[in-house]
């Protein structure tokens, strides 16, 4: 099953003849950036299975790669990038945290290879996915013929946001409807809860965790020469986020690490490469989202009216906007136990 899964993927692949720095290389999962000499993100397109954005690093001896999509299949399309570069061999994956469109590729990679994540993330999955597997085996089918339909009966400007909207959850639906079948769930083999290093003759690598933020452990990597950042979704550009399995306060404190760092680049988890100033973005977000929880509570404002929930203009083109509801819930839920307490 693996050679065809190689034969089909490397069919879709176009390599150009110029030199390596100049390879373009085309996929319909992910578009393929070049960062610096050996260092690359992966960057989810509309449309395709990849789900989250996933980097690749080459230390000059191994590389490294930072979380491995929702698809294994899309995963498998990676390896194939890698090979296709010359890049050294690929001896790590790191997990940043324990999302399934994080984790799920992990199955592709050989068993030499050392797959990364905190103690906690590695728990968290041994816990969590069964169920989520379970969960999508009965429910994601149903949302898949909802997108199915919306997208085979769609006539309107196919450049809409409208028609994004679907692009963006119709294969992500797809891709759960067969998780039951396809994910054999590879659990983490090497745990790192405070600064892992990495270096080789290239580059200096850092995988720093620092506890509790999106999710109860989270776990980033920066290249301190390179001044790249890699955040998973600590942070997430125009999107978003998914706020109720972590903790805002300890997230900022994340935001505030991050600013912290000599960093000229960041590759989130979910939206476009961006500059330093995404930590900002993301710091004002869940700035907002706090002081908009505490008016609610101060206002004695029914939480059961959907019409206090609206999003904020500022953040009304953010993509994943059936967040926000969540989100505001949960920091709303959230003052309140404070205040119990």
């Amino acid at each position: 099953m693996k050679s065809i899964l190689i034969i089909f993927f490397a069919s879709i692949l176009f390599i150009s003849c110029k030199n390596r720095s100049e390879d373009q290389i085309k996929s319909d999962n992910f578009e393929l950036v070049e960062l610096g000499d050996g260092i690359y993100g992966c960057v989810h397109k509309f449309g395709g299975k990849a789900i989250c954005n996933a980097g690749i690093v080459d230390n000059g001896k191994e590389t490294l790669i930072f979380d491995s999509f929702l698809s294994p299949a899309v995963a498998e399309e990676l390896l194939i990038v890698v090979q296709k570069m010359n890049l050294s061999p690929v001896k790590y994956v790191v997990n940043s945290h324990f999302h399934n469109d994080h984790i799920r590729g992990n199955q592709v990679f050989s068993k030499d290879v050392k797959i990364i994540s905190t103690t906690g993330t590695r728990e968290l999955i041994e816990e969590e996915e069964p169920l989520q597997i379970a969960y999508e085996k009965e429910n994601a089918p149903a949302r898949l013929f909802y997108y199915d339909s919306l997208y085979n009966s769609f006539v309107g400007d196919k450049q809409s946001r409208e028609y994004k909207q679907i692009l963006m959850w119709r294969p992500y639906y797809e891709t759960l409807s067969n998780s039951h079948i396809e994910v054999k769930t590879q659990l983490p083999n090497v745990f790192v809860d405070s600064t892992l290093y990495l270096n080789g003759p290239n580059r200096k690598i850092q995988l720093i965790s620092k506890g509790e933020g999106h999710t109860p452990s989270d776990l980033v990597m920066y290249l301190p020469d390179d001044r790249i950042l890699f955040t998973g979704d600590l942070i997430f550009n125009k999107c978003h986020p998914y706020v109720a399995h972590g903790d805002i306060s300890k997230w900022k404190a994340w935001l505030y690490f991050m600013n912290s760092l000599e960093v000229s680049t960041i590759l989130p988890g979910h939206g476009q490469i961006g500059s330093k100033e995404l930590i900002d973005q993301m710091m004002d977000y869940l700035v907002n989202l706090q002081s908009s929880a505490k008016d609610l509570v101060k206002n004695k404002v029914s939480i059961e009216n959907p019409e206090n929930f609206l999003i904020p203009d500022k953040y009304k083109d953010y993509w994943f906007d059936r967040f926000y509801e969540y989100n505001l819930r949960f920091a709303y839920e959230s003052l309140n136990t404070e205040k119990m307490k």
